[in-house]
């Protein structure tokens, strides 16, 4: 191994964080380069927290230092609210904002460098010269790109690779628990409540709170509400926010159009009690776009890209998040076993993490298909669990 091997990685959220850890602990020299001028707040609101999604923390805490809560049940409820199904799946379940706080703490913050949009990268021999938005630039020996699902990299790497829209969108938000009525906070104090629509789905599941609190009662309930919009107008519409400025992957708390938020409450009314309640307490839902994104190709010499730069899955396997940090992980095992010199470990994580990506993307594929356009998804389907390698897991 290279004991001081440079490694510049661009895109400093939870899947570059995750690979930035690793690495440094491994003893490389490694610099995170976030575009953003703050520390990065609220992104995705909730998410579901599998086994790879907070390995760092089990195999460097153990259970006690873990940054999700546990819901013991999985039930599916109708519009009236009435029990469908229940299943004890005991997933865990998180706030984006919760695992990157966790992981910004992790590490060194003179190798977090904020407001750094890398622009260009030019390979020279085994050095990548890192270019960023105001004309400042760095050297690495390796260059691991982690920017995203509008990856500036995978446009300069792979032009004719972009994310798809699939035809539906995901609503978000969150409500305090504090605000809910005593007949929702039983339904949801210890389940995530899922119910069929025609088409699409809802979920409902609790995620930490201020500061992390878990404590029931200091939680959020975060809602997840997917929803058909055809390409053009209707869709256009959508992801114009308040101020007349078009979006692409999503349109944040607060800007989305007022009539927009209207119809989607409106809309409401047929979901069950507890649903309903969660979603009409939201200060500020916002707009998620669902992608399908598979890049065929993950390493470029000395540039290489993870996460959703890569692939961009369908949430319903609640992989995003699993798959970055698997990617992570895999990176370091790669770079801590280098036999056959950099070129060949690179060339191992390209191959095992291409086949990872290709099959969630292909199983969330399936997943959405089904539920947004072919109205074959039903309560308590043993097809429907997330998971990263396989439902579960």
């Amino acid at each position: 191994m290279t004991a001081r091997l440079r490694v510049a990685i661009a895109g400093g959220s939870i899947g570059g964080l995750t690979a930035g850890v690793l690495l440094h602990e491994l003893g490389l020299d490694v610099h995170v380069y976030e575009r953003s001028s703050a520390a990065l707040q609220a992104r995705g609101a909730g998410i579901v927290v599998l086994p790879m999604t907070e390995r760092y923390f089990t195999e460097r805490g153990g259970d006690d230092d873990r940054v999700s809560l546990e819901l013991s049940w999985w039930k599916y409820v109708d519009a009236r609210g009435t029990e469908l199904s229940a299943d004890l799946d005991r997933f865990r379940f998180s706030s984006w904002n919760t695992v990157y706080r966790a992981l910004l703490e992790a590490f060194p913050p003179d190798r977090y460098h904020l407001d750094h949009e890398m622009t260009t990268f030019e390979q020279s021999g085994s050095t990548v010269t890192i270019g960023f938005a105001g004309g400042t630039a760095v050297e690495a020996d390796l260059l691991v790109c982690a920017d995203g699902v509008s990856s500036t990299a995978r446009r300069i790497l792979l032009p004719a690779t972009d994310p798809a829209y699939v035809g539906y969108v995901a609503w978000r938000g969150t409500a305090a628990e504090v605000g809910l009525s005593p007949d929702a906070l039983e339904d949801l104090a210890d389940s995530m409540l899922y119910q069929v629509l025609s088409p699409g789905h809802i979920l409902v599941y609790a995620i930490p709170g201020e500061e992390g609190a878990t404590e029931p009662g200091r939680r959020l309930q975060n809602f997840v509400w997917y929803r058909n919009y055809p390409t053009g107008g209707p869709f256009e519409d959508l992801m114009t926010d308040r101020y007349g400025e078009r979006r692409d992957s999503s349109v944040p708390p607060g800007l989305v159009q007022i009539e927009h938020v209207a119809e989607m409450r409106s809309a409401a009314a047929g979901l069950a009690p507890s649903i309903r309640e969660v979603v009409l307490a939201s200060m500020q839902p916002f707009v998620q776009v669902i992608f399908d994104l598979s890049s065929p190709q993950l390493v470029f010499g000395r540039v290489c890209i993870m996460g959703d730069a890569a692939f961009s899955a369908r949430p319903h396997v609640a992989a995003g998040t699993a798959k970055a940090a698997a990617d992570a992980w895999a990176l370091r095992d790669a770079l801590q076993d280098q036999g056959d010199g950099l070129d060949a470990a690179l060339e191992n994580w390209q191959r095992s993490q291409l086949a990872l990506g290709r099959s969630v993307v292909e199983r969330s594929r399936n997943m959405g298909q089904r539920s947004q356009f072919q109205n074959t998804m039903f309560a308590g389907d043993p097809d429907w669990k997330f998971g990263l390698f396989e439902a579960g897991n």
